[in-house]
């Protein structure tokens, strides 16, 4: 293409987008009026826009084979000589159907619904427990199976949590920690099976019920997921809203 040419089309743009000077959109206006071939080159660009704003790599092709055609039919010499269509214009629409085709990939990867995988790796975090339950200086069982838990060091941390709660077994968030502590060490079964009678807890419904939902997730279990998520929602709790967006995404 020349740089005439690509001028002109730059100005076929420029119009469409209401970027052209007054007087220079007049002067364009009273050439459409009284050139065809500058309406036909106007609409073929409309085309090609619309092409991209429908959002189908399928109805753009047969746009651009028809478009071609007509553009060659229409640079016909009176020989009957097609003139070929210029190598620029030509990459104008090679360049706008592949940002359409890119387009169309990020629009596919956006539309398409997170796996229960995905939602639980972006959901989860082990529970923090409250540091208040121990003191500075207290070296009980608690307090060392707390030490471990605190450290990520879950294998250790399960046997001293399980010792803490033979002593005291009305620590429910030691409870909740010990589920966490069998998730991370991967026994699937014994983690839901702790879980489980803190799912009516007065004080850790709520928490109970969010991590039932995602070990449920994990386990591609979205019937369960939905329902623990519904009981966190309708508690009204500080989960709720997670539980709300959650659900939403599922």
């Amino acid at each position: 293409m020349s740089e005439h040419e690509d001028q002109y089309w730059e100005k076929i743009d420029d119009f469409l987008d209401g970027q052209l000077p007054q007087e220079e959109r007049l002067a364009f206006e009273a050439q459409l009026e009284q050139e065809e071939r500058v309406r036909k080159d106007l609409a073929l660009q409309q085309q090609l826009r619309q092409g991209i704003a429908f959002g189908s790599q399928g109805p753009l092709r047969a746009r651009l084979d028809r478009i071609q055609a007509e553009y060659q039919a229409d640079k016909q010499d009176e020989g009957g000589k097609v003139v070929p269509m210029g190598q620029g214009l030509m990459n104008r629409w090679l360049m706008a159907a592949g940002l359409l085709i890119g387009a169309l990939t990020i629009l596919f990867l956006i539309q398409q619904p997170a796996s229960n995988a995905d939602l639980f790796a972006s959901n989860y975090e082990p529970y923090e427990l409250k540091t208040t339950m121990r003191g500075p200086d207290e070296e009980d069982l608690s307090s060392l199976a707390i030490e471990a838990y605190e450290a990520g060091n879950y294998e250790t941390a399960v046997p001293r949590l399980e010792a803490a709660l033979a002593a005291a077994p009305e620590q429910a968030a030691l409870q909740l920690a010990l589920a966490i502590s069998q998730w991370e060490n991967g026994a699937i079964a014994a983690a839901q099976e702790t879980l489980t009678p803190l799912l009516e807890h007065p004080l850790l419904q709520d928490q109970a019920n969010w991590y039932a939902a995602l070990f449920d997730l994990a386990n591609d279990d979205t019937a369960a997921a939905r329902a623990h998520l519904e009981v966190v929602v309708s508690s009204g709790g500080v989960l709720g809203g997670k539980a709300e967006a959650l659900l939403d995404e599922m």
